[in-house]
């Protein structure tokens, strides 16, 4: 009954969907009388569901309704109706005959010709015209026409091809470029290539059809779609909510790298967008509102945006919703795909149902860079089970692949160079590393790399070109924006030297390396390096160092909702020899409690004596109350390194906060308010350059 363009989304799905067996056996019988199926019949074939215009069409009142079989299978509310389920619907369509279906919209027609609805008095007209009537064809048009200009493309949709059953010559090949517009925008392409086929080449005239570059224009588009060109919708494509979203989508994207504050301010301006519509009765809703491939942009690019931020949980939310309603697998090439993989790998440490689904909806091709990406996602699966020469080799074909592109979109990935060194060639690191430095060195002045629409110049250089150039071998990315991810390259380098470094030069590669990634912003790179440099300092014999940084990576792994590579954390935590074992019990901090909401999870080690972490972090707003008791020694030291930076006051808050007290009970120990404790805590982090309790627990950590 469904044909695979059906059952991948690129084709409209018929409405009501056909009623199998499997969707009759669910239903059950269904026990209606003749009156009771003529009542479902009318609500079935109906597009506004107004209770009124059902009773009067069907020609019975309310009473006898909720008393008979109809009342059991539909919910009347606030004079409004509805199934119960669609697959009522769809049984009740497929057994009623041609000639009841077209008394029904005769019946339908009349009522909202009384009711002074004349454009939805047409739409019934036209389905119970049988031979067709080019009168109505015009108007079936300018219908159409109106849905699509309202963001309802499901309906244009419907309505343009009744059009086109209806109409001749010009006003046929009109319809066609309607429905294949409509349908190019819900994301439906072999329909749309279909339809505007039709429009551009109509085979019962040789004049031009009306609307015919339009037409031409869209089929460009919807050919692009399917051969995964990520410039295939640019903004000039599309009107009103759809240009802001796929405006706002693009600029995010390229300013992903060196502007993701002005990333979030863009997108801010066009979050009062109304989202697409779902399938639904006529006019409902805003006047206008996005498409769902506009809207799919959008989302795409927001979910980029967050994980740019190190923020997996919002990504992963925010991708999951619009999966489940939008057209994903053809914004920007099939970016989406690669963004669900990761973050499915990363979240959960392997690939969801959903995501798998996503991947086989794709109607054509995908961009370079989203297969490349697939290699990194196996290099991520093989870094899981320790397998580091696999995962660094795997990450080098990637690279090859999808260069610069792959490291401007921030997918979560480790560092070759450390994989390369876990995995004992050093020589392979030791190259790797000084490929990556001579990439990095020519623009040691340039922080950023602004893209056409960032509105400055670009004030990086490369050797052997003038400054601005693009280095050797890079491309326009997905998004179209040029130049090299500079943020992310000197990242890669910190780290890269981070996790070569001898016992004498450990400390000063740490300090660049999270400088480095403290000037990227992002919570999951923040955890990274941590982790980095837990290993490295493991590697050269030092286990205290070790622990502190491998539980800072732990602390923010968690707050990222990198779960996968919190468990990382875990297992080398429980590594034996990894980190020094506490001499006694762990001083809890004030409040602290097991299962408490913000603590880390059970260890497998929990039967071992615990180990002393040097502070606990815990959530800003814990509830505990307020304990009044002394301060815990173990702050003093761990804080005393930001004398020179912070004032005493701020000081003594900073060390309140290390040891895991709440705003509440700082107040206490101080004697002050808890405004006071807010004041001088955003001092504290506007000074040391971190964004949270736990972030500065984990600077405390570092030492």
């Amino acid at each position: 009954m469904l044909d695979e363009e059906h059952l991948v989304g690129t084709a409209l799905m018929p409405d009501p969907l056909p009623a199998a067996r499997a969707v009759r056996e669910a239903v059950g019988p269904l026990g209606l009388d003749d009156e009771a199926r003529r009542v479902l019949l009318v609500a079935a074939v109906a597009v506004v569901d107004r209770t009124e215009l059902l009773l009067a069409a069907s020609g019975t009142d309310i009473d006898t309704l909720m008393a008979g079989p109809a009342g059991r299978h539909l919910h009347l509310v606030g004079g409004r109706f509805r199934f119960h389920h669609p697959r009522i619907r769809s049984v009740v369509h497929d057994d009623a005959d041609l000639a009841s279906r077209t008394a029904a919209h005769v019946a339908l027609a009349e009522v909202h010709r009384k009711a002074d609805e004349p454009l939805i008095a047409m739409w019934h007209t036209a389905l119970s015209t049988l031979a067709g009537d080019p009168l109505l064809a015009d108007g079936l048009v300018e219908l159409a026409e109106q849905h699509l200009a309202r963001g309802d493309v499901h309906r244009a949709h419907e309505v343009a091809r009744e059009a086109a059953s209806h109409g001749t010559d010009r006003v046929r090949a009109r319809a066609f470029a309607v429905a294949g517009r409509a349908a190019l925008w819900a994301g439906h392409v072999h329909d749309a290539v279909v339809y505007l086929r039709r429009a551009t080449s109509p085979s019962d005239s040789t004049a031009p059809a009306a609307g015919a570059p339009d037409a031409a224009r869209s089929l460009g588009i919807a050919l692009a779609l399917l051969d995964g060109r990520p410039d295939a919708v640019v903004p000039e494509d599309a009107a009103g909510p759809d240009r802001a979203a796929i405006a706002a989508a693009r600029k995010t994207i390229r300013l992903l790298d060196g502007a993701p504050g002005e990333a979030s301010a863009i997108l801010s301006e066009v979050a009062e967008l109304a989202p697409a519509r779902p399938l639904g009765w006529w006019f409902d809703g805003p006047d206008e509102a996005m498409t769902p491939l506009a809207e799919a942009h959008l989302r795409v690019a927001q979910s980029y945006l967050a994980l740019r931020l190190g923020n997996i949980s919002e990504a992963a939310s925010v991708l999951d919703d619009a999966v489940e309603r939008l057209p994903v697998a053809l914004a920007f090439g099939g970016l989406g795909i690669a963004l669900a993989r990761r973050l499915d790998l990363v979240r959960d440490g392997h690939l969801r149902r959903a995501t798998t689904a996503l991947e086989a909806s794709v109607p054509g091709q995908v961009a370079p860079v989203v297969r490349a990406a697939t290699l990194g996602d196996r290099a991520q699966t093989a870094v899981f089970d320790g397998r580091w020469v696999e995962a660094a080799t795997l990450l080098g074909l990637a690279a090859e692949r999808g260069g610069d592109e792959l490291r401007r979109l921030w997918l979560p990935t480790p560092d070759p160079v450390e994989l390369l060194v876990l995995a004992g060639q050093d020589r392979a690191a030791r190259r790797s590393h000084e490929r990556l430095r001579l990439r990095v060195l020519p623009s040691v002045g340039s922080d950023t790399t602004p893209g056409p629409y960032s509105g400055g110049p670009t004030h990086t250089s490369h050797a052997g070109a003038g400054p601005g150039a693009p280095p050797a071998g890079a491309t326009m990315s997905s998004a179209g924006f040029s130049g090299g991810p500079m943020r992310r390259r000197r990242l890669d380098l910190a780290r890269a030297e981070l996790a070569l470094a001898d016992a004498s030069g450990v400390n000063r590669a740490r300090e660049r390396a999270v400088e480095a990634s403290l000037r990227v912003g992002s919570t999951f790179e923040r955890g990274l390096t941590e982790l980095v440099a837990a290993r490295s300092f493991a590697r050269l014999g030092l286990p205290g160092d070790a622990a502190a940084h491998l539980l800072g990576a732990h602390e923010l792994f968690e707050e990222s909702g990198a779960k996968a590579w919190e468990h990382i954390a875990e297992q080398a935590l429980a590594t034996p020899g990894f980190v020094r074992e506490a001499p006694g019990p762990v001083v809890p901090a004030p409040g602290d409690a097991p299962g408490r909401a913000g603590s880390a999870p059970p260890r497998p080690d929990a039967g071992r004596p615990r180990r002393e972490p040097a502070a606990r972090p815990v959530p800003t707003e814990a509830p505990a109350e307020p304990s009044g008791g002394p301060v815990i020694d173990i702050g003093e030291e761990l804080c005393g390194q930001w004398s020179d930076l912070l004032t005493e006051r701020e000081l003594d808050v900073a060390r309140l906060v290390v040891q895991g007290r709440t705003n509440r009970q700082v107040a206490a120990n101080l004697y002050v308010s808890v405004r006071t404790v807010e004041v001088h805590l955003g001092r504290v982090f506007r000074k040391l350059g971190v964004r949270s309790r736990t972030e500065l627990a984990v600077l405390a950590l570092r030492g």
